[in-house]
């Protein structure tokens, strides 16, 4: 027996007549009724009775028909569940980003993209540091990251792609004597303390945060290390010392923060998505997919330095 006997049958027991049964099949008469002699001779009853007027069940058609149907509905289910899955239409996604990724423009446009894209693919997110996201990778803990430049991501077995580029401003309590400035070199922050992100998270802001101090000739006196962006701006709004953050950041909106930018070279951050280069996943793909769309716009259009978009993503 194979599925086409039973749709053959069905259509028959449905049609009552073989003539309408193959038209409704797009088959000739004598092979339809063949294949429907052959089901019979193989279960050894018949399930038909012939008459001038069509065919009429027997108890055994009556009792095979509700079968039929539910195998051949059961089939097509896992042909087209199959299919979905191999597009990436159902499945799910673990994506980690780190704290400061709600506030920029590229993270909420490309979730908010793929669930309308893609509504039957469960979205698992996680909120982690840059080191716990790259751990998680390489254990196939998570699928996806978004997180900023950092030497964690150096790693063959991963790839990278950056959605979006900001600038880096300098943020302090709003009655600083800084805040009376337009503008800021990061060498006029050198006797400063410094609110930071903690070493042990690996975070590519503090990577980089240390390297443009370097590059300014001094090393930054740090006064609190915090293991969220959160955190780091409401220790400066608390007057506790001054910071590097993402433009994006001044969406946070909390109060007695100052933002100013910095006139010095490369005082910018990137946005990255990192995943393992050898991950074949649909649903991955299709996410990596839309964010190359979005690419031309998102990677070129980094937030201004008052808060505001520079380009719609």
């Amino acid at each position: 027996m194979d599925l086409r006997h039973l749709r053959y049958f069905v259509a028959v027991a449905e049609e009552r007549h073989f003539t309408r049964a193959a038209q409704r099949l797009h088959v000739s008469q004598p092979p339809l009724s063949q294949q429907i002699q052959a089901l019979e001779a193989e279960l050894g009853v018949p399930l038909f009775t012939r008459g001038r007027g069509g065919v009429q069940r027997t108890a055994a058609g009556d009792a095979l028909l509700p079968l039929a149907r539910s195998i051949l509905d059961a089939v097509e289910h896992a042909v087209a569940q199959t299919r979905q899955v191999g597009r990436g239409e159902t499945g799910r996604l673990a994506v980690g980003f780190a704290g400061s990724m709600p506030f920029t423009d590229v993270m909420p446009r490309l979730l908010r993209d793929f669930r309308a894209a893609w509504p039957q693919v469960a979205l698992d997110l996680r909120e982690q540091p840059s080191q716990s996201q790259i751990d998680d990778l390489l254990a196939h803990r998570l699928d996806l990251g978004f997180i900023r430049t950092t030497q964690l991501m150096h790693d063959p077995r991963l790839s990278t792609l950056v959605v979006q580029r900001e600038s880096l401003l300098a943020a302090f309590h709003a009655d600083h004597p800084l805040a009376a400035r337009a503008s800021l070199r990061l060498n006029d922050l050198r006797d400063q303390p410094f609110v930071i992100y903690s070493a042990s998270l690996g975070a590519g802001l503090r990577e980089q945060t240390l390297a443009l101090c370097a590059q300014a000739g001094f090393s930054p006196h740090i006064a609190q290390e915090v293991h969220e962006m959160p955190t780091l701006i409401g220790l400066i709004s608390a007057g506790l010392g001054v910071g590097i953050v993402a433009a994006s950041m001044q969406r946070a909106q909390l109060p007695w923060v100052a933002y100013r930018p910095l006139a010095d070279v490369q005082a910018s951050t990137e946005v990255l998505l990192v995943w393992r280069r050898d991950d074949p996943q649909p649903p991955l793909r299709n996410f990596i997919a839309q964010a190359k769309a979005l690419l031309p716009q998102a990677a070129s259009a980094p937030a201004n330095p008052d808060g505001t978009d520079a380009a719609s993503p």
